[in-house]
């Protein structure tokens, strides 16, 4: 199997939950949606594994999550309530200590 080096991309998550959004903030974060959706075109396939790295969070030493569940963290307010109940049962592959 060959092995090749993917780009590096700085993705905003744009104002909260927006893709949950559309029905109340119309074409607000269209842009958004396109530029995500050209991240695949211009790699020509779909990822097999994504690193995330996130700065959301601040520890006095460097913290990985590897579990096989990883849970929401719903880390905004001021939303619509339907946007706390959002589930992502992201596919992972954990990684061995």
């Amino acid at each position: 199997m060959t092995l090749s080096r993917l780009p590096t991309y700085f993705l905003s998550h744009g104002g909260g939950p927006w893709p949950w959004l559309k029905a109340e903030r119309g074409a607000m974060y269209d842009q958004l949606e396109a530029s995500l959706l050209d991240v695949r075109r211009e790699l020509g396939h779909a990822p097999r594994a994504v690193l995330m790295i996130s700065g959301h969070w601040e520890a006095d030493r460097f913290l990985l999550s590897s579990s096989a569940q990883p849970p929401m963290f719903y880390d905004y307010g001021g939303f619509p309530e339907h946007t706390y109940r959002i589930r992502y049962d992201a596919p992972v592959i954990p990684t061995s200590g």
